[in-house]
């Protein structure tokens, strides 16, 4: 697939380059925390914290799983090596991104992958590629430059490239709207229909376990060793 040979090739230019020289957009805080959703219809993985050393791995590993639909993204950056791994999968999945609040710096490179785009209430901000002190040098330009050339390829309109160049990176750059139609952006939530179902599954397990018409407790008696749901009205007759 060119568009994933491309992001690979994204790859490769940041190993040519040394590594102290380029290790993140923004220093990460904390590894993706990731939560899987899971309907009849498909699954979503949420994804949460900054982009870390790792988090491509256990991604990949979680993907293997060709039940997984698409991604619920809220991130302000992170490790732009790992972001980039991140992305290619993305694109070689063709899964759906769902930005719904914060999708800045390297998060705003893994939305450009997908092959569906949402917002929610989110902006996506966007800036040139830092060295390791969060500045800009000769070499972190050539790799602005370089980034900027292939995500043209991913079909990412010039506007959103010409922000990205013109950005430092110490500030951050807000995608208008103008940006948003150009990559084909929907303003709504893909996933409500399986966020929806997840929760009624959720709704009936409880009830199953833990039906306020049945006296648990003389249950829990009967059935010795047996975990059941306590209601506050059984409790209360209980105490002495």
């Amino acid at each position: 697939m060119p568009d994933s040979s491309m992001l690979l090739k994204a790859r490769m230019i940041l190993k040519l380059v040394p590594l102290l020289v380029l290790i993140a957009l923004v220093q990460p805080a904390s590894a993706f925390q990731i939560r899987r959703v899971v309907a009849d219809s498909g699954v979503v993985l949420r994804l949460r914290g900054d982009v870390t050393a790792g988090d491509y791995r256990r991604l990949k590993t979680i993907l293997q799983d060709d039940s997984v639909v698409g991604l619920e993204i809220r991130s302000g950056g992170g490790s732009l090596e790992e972001g980039l791994d991140i992305a290619r999968v993305v694109r070689d999945k063709g899964l759906v991104v769902y930005a719904s609040k914060e999708c800045d710096s390297v998060c705003a490179f893994i939305f450009f992958a997908a092959k569906e785009r949402y917002i929610g209430r989110c902006k996506i901000g966007v800036h040139s590629v830092s060295n390791d002190r969060g500045k800009e040098d000769g070499d972190s330009v050539r790799v602005t430059v370089q980034m900027s050339r292939l995500l043209v390829g991913l079909g990412v309109p010039h506007s959103v490239i010409g922000k990205i160049v013109a950005t430092p990176p110490a500030k951050i750059t807000f995608l208008d709207n103008r940006d948003l139609a150009g990559l084909n952006v929907h303003r709504t939530n893909p996933f409500r229909n399986i966020y929806d179902a997840a929760n009624v599954a959720r709704s009936q397990e409880a009830s199953s376990v833990c039906n306020p018409g049945v006296d648990l407790e003389t249950k829990a008696t009967a059935h010795a060793g047996h975990r059941s749901c306590t209601t506050a009205p059984a409790r209360a007759s209980g105490a002495r």
